[in-house]
């Protein structure tokens, strides 16, 4: 169990967000520890489903969407921070990290948390400073290598913030690289923690339940997730004479596209775009597919992917997967023992790959035994929430110390 005074308080841009089920596993994680957990959401959440492991949640949650705005402007040190962003866009945050660091000493809170490093890590990085607590962030993925303004601007309020954080949280080896070239200064606080999942919650799939040849793919349909190259590798195998089973679970701004181009390709009824699934009806899905795919890709304004949660769930369920090289896709994947890897942008040789599982099921039903293996070893919820914890305790002790 951790400190039971430990409090911490959670910037994130939404809360809840039906997309963002490793933030919700997280603080339950946490809670389950023992830890006191705040959250302080900057914008009102979506109007979509919930997940009902929601109900669980203890931790109070704080909407900042109608925080008045104050006339502040930025502090000359802050500059970096707001780089690129216009005078109402700014007083608009350092109104909302304001109510956050009044919020946060008058519930005692000993540390800020932010998720992502965009504008949640600004707000709980000011709210930190005038509070006098210690602060950190988790970065992911688009907030450190989507091109917001230009890649140098980008790149100093990335820095401002490694420089500023008591530590920084990262979900892959390859970010945790990046990170440290683009910060070196403070590389020896930048710690890989993996996402981890709750490996009770996905057991392993009774193999007599799976549809022989069902490919499933999860994630927001968005350009990132590689879904339009999914469905050319469909496409390829239906040419190629086969049977074509692919259900695409998730919701986004490229849904019509990709429906349009289902059609276009004659695929109707072969994949079948499924819609958001709460977390217990995806381990339903998950139990009757034969193996799960996400050929991610890096967009032209650098955005990628950076640990699918989706994919450490289906090892979880024993599953064989086929991922591309982006970012931490080698890390989830051990190739041609849990899965395969393809590189990105490449519908051909992902359809061979999906064949190759498809056309050996004992070969996948040993990766998949296999996956389940990786997934106990490197992705497992309670190591990395116990890591996380540790972390956040050792920051506010030190702070404690510094003002004894």
């Amino acid at each position: 169990m951790a400190d039971q005074s430990l409090r911490i308080g959670y910037v994130v841009k939404r809360f809840p967000r039906f997309s963002e089920t490793f933030i919700l596993n997280e603080l339950l994680a946490l809670e389950a520890l023992g830890i006191t957990v705040e959250v302080f959401s900057l914008l009102d959440p979506p109007d979509e489903p919930r997940h009902a492991r929601l109900a669980d949640l203890r931790a109070r949650v704080t909407r900042l969407a109608d925080t008045q705005v104050s006339a502040a402007l930025p502090e000359t040190g802050d500059a970096a921070l707001f780089a690129g962003t216009g005078a109402t866009a700014a007083a608009r945050l350092i109104a909302k990290a304001d109510h956050v660091a009044q919020a946060a000493r008058a519930r005692g809170l000993r540390h800020l948390h932010a998720h992502f490093a965009s504008d949640a890590a600004t707000v709980a990085l000011l709210a930190a400073r005038r509070a006098g607590l210690t602060f950190s962030m988790t970065a992911h993925a688009r907030d450190i290598y989507h091109h917001y303004i230009d890649p140098e601007t980008d790149a100093a309020k990335r820095q401002a913030k490694l420089r500023a954080a008591d530590f920084t949280v990262t979900v892959s080896d390859f970010n945790l690289r990046h990170l440290q070239t683009l910060c070196p200064e403070a590389a020896e606080r930048i710690h890989r923690v993996y996402n981890g999942i709750d490996l009770a919650a996905f057991q392993p799939t009774d193999p007599t339940r799976r549809v022989p040849g069902r490919i499933l793919a999860i994630g927001r349909l968005v350009e990132k997730k590689g879904f339009a190259d999914l469905i050319e590798a469909c496409a390829k195998l239906a040419a190629g004479g086969r049977t074509v089973d692919c259900r695409i679970i998730g919701d986004g701004p490229l849904r019509a596209q990709l429906a349009g181009q289902i059609i276009a390709l004659g695929l109707d009824g072969q994949v079948q775009l499924m819609g958001p699934m709460p977390q217990e009806r995806l381990a339903a899905a998950l139990d009757e597919a034969s193996l799960v795919t996400l050929p991610c890709i890096v967009t032209p304004d650098g955005d990628r992917d950076g640990l699918p949660t989706v994919l450490l769930e289906a090892m979880a369920k024993g599953l064989p997967v086929v991922t591309t090289t982006v970012t931490g896709g080698p890390e989830i994947v051990a190739a041609e023992e849990t899965g395969l890897l393809v590189p990105p942008g490449d519908p051909s040789g992902l359809a061979a790959a999906l064949q190759r599982l498809i056309d050996d099921p004992e070969r996948a039903l040993r990766m998949g035994r296999s996956g389940r293996q990786r997934a106990e070893a490197l992705f497992d919820l309670k190591t990395s929430s116990a890591t996380l914890a540790a972390l956040f305790l050792d920051a506010s002790d030190r702070l404690a110390r510094g003002a004894a």
